[in-house]
């Protein structure tokens, strides 16, 4: 073989060494090959262990799948499609394992009729990047398939509020898709109330590094309805600067229902609804600080729980209690309303009179009248305090109100009042 076609310049003999490339010279016109002592090296082997060396040899090692690709490279080189090529194929080391090569050739002389006559080439062995790289896309498949999969949201904003990224569990929980939410402001979906809490969140975020939660906002599904999320999100830094956002957020609708179960009824009465004896404390300081005066304060007791309880059983105890109560919010127009006890009630009326107090009485006894629980008429003990001033200890007046009441209970037939 015609030396021009192997001697290199010590220059380029250099750039070839600190490549560690193994190298290989091809004659297309006799088939003749050179591949440098390197280029064995690369798959465990020396040159005069592979001897006698040619394109066979080459295509013996290579990776059936990937000499495909690099005879489609070459084709393309040969019709002038491409200068040169680079493509990473598998070669197969004599320790039976593959190794990842990146073959890299060009036509080196071409004939005055345009035929291609000499390819040269180098071959670097990239098996600990490819190996790298390898992991990093299982890393990040890995990755994507735990984000796709997650049942929370995770999402990416801009530094404008811009949705840069939702994972499929957006689309799953609230039901908007991709297209309809990646390159949109986040505000539209949010609950208008809860808006200047989120924006005052991430605002905060651009000045802290730690990560920050915030809770009990509203995102609206596609549908129309609103529901509970609780969001953990930081920012995102490039070159010392607050790009955007990142964070996870949780539906926590079943959550919040159950916290406000359990706050209702620490607060209310389980069998009338009213607010319990407990509550009263927390309402009065409240109550006390009303401006519409007068305020009546009226007690409610029922007469002869016990022998309904006694005659026909405790469930239709419960349902006198229950009825009764039905009454006193139908008649009684208040957001005050309290069960004290097993039979007592207390009742605030603001902008009410004596008059009207005693109309309120009436009406209660006269529908208590047609009413039956089997054979039982249901009846009430009835007795107010008017409270005119916030001077008044509103304390003393729920004392006279009783008071009252407990008078009462024994002419209540006859429509007396003291």
């Amino acid at each position: 073989m015609h030396n021009k076609y192997v001697n290199l310049n010590p220059f380029d003999s250099i750039i070839i060494k600190a490549m560690n490339a193994g190298t290989w010279f091809w004659n297309i016109k006799t088939n003749e090959t050179i591949y440098n002592e390197r280029w064995a090296e690369i798959i465990g082997y020396t040159l005069d262990e592979l001897k006698p060396v040619s394109l066979k040899t080459w295509s013996d090692l290579v990776h059936p799948d990937d000499l495909e690709r690099s005879n489609s490279m070459l084709k393309k080189l040969f019709t002038k499609e491409e200068t040169y090529y680079t493509v990473e194929v598998r070669m197969k080391h004599r320790d039976g394992h593959w190794i990842w090569v990146l073959d890299s050739g060009q036509i080196f002389e071409w004939s005055e009729d345009g035929k291609p006559l000499v390819a040269i080439g180098t071959h670097i062995d990239i098996s600990h990047t490819k190996k790298a790289q390898m992991e990093l896309e299982k890393s990040e498949r890995n990755l994507s398939q735990i984000i796709d999969h997650a049942f929370d949201i995770i999402y990416c904003i801009d530094i404008h509020n811009v949705f840069c990224f939702v994972s499929k569990a957006w689309t799953k929980r609230l039901g908007y898709t991709n297209t309809e939410t990646v390159g949109r402001s986040f505000k539209p979906f949010v609950h208008p109330d809860d808006l200047p809490r989120l924006e005052q969140f991430f605002s905060k975020l651009k000045d802290n590094k730690e990560s920050q939660t915030i809770s009990n906002f509203r995102f609206k599904h596609v549908l129309g309805f609103y529901r509970y999320y609780e969001s953990n999100a930081s920012a995102i830094y490039e070159e010392g600067e607050v790009v955007g956002f990142s964070g996870i957020t949780r539906d926590i609708t079943a959550l919040v229902e159950k916290q406000r179960e359990i706050e209702y009824l620490s607060y209310h009465d389980f069998l009338t609804g009213f607010y319990n004896r407990h509550y009263l404390d927390h309402c009065l300081k409240e109550i006390d600080s009303l401006d519409h005066y007068p305020l009546s304060i009226i007690s409610i007791d029922l007469n002869d729980l016990k022998q309904v309880n006694d005659t026909y059983g405790h469930h239709m105890g419960d349902f006198y209690i229950k009825q009764v109560a039905s009454l006193i919010m139908t008649i009684l127009p208040s957001e005050y309303l309290f069960r004290m006890g097993g039979d007592e009630f207390l009742i605030f009326l603001s902008d009410t009179d004596l008059n009207q107090t005693l109309t309120y009485r009436k009406t209660l006894f006269d529908t208590l009248k047609k009413m039956r629980i089997e054979t039982f008429v249901p009846s009430i003990a009835y007795g107010f305090e008017i409270r005119t001033t916030k001077n008044q200890d509103i304390y003393e007046d729920i004392k006279i109100a009783d008071h009252y009441m407990y008078e009462n209970k024994n002419n209540v037939k006859n429509g007396n009042y003291k």
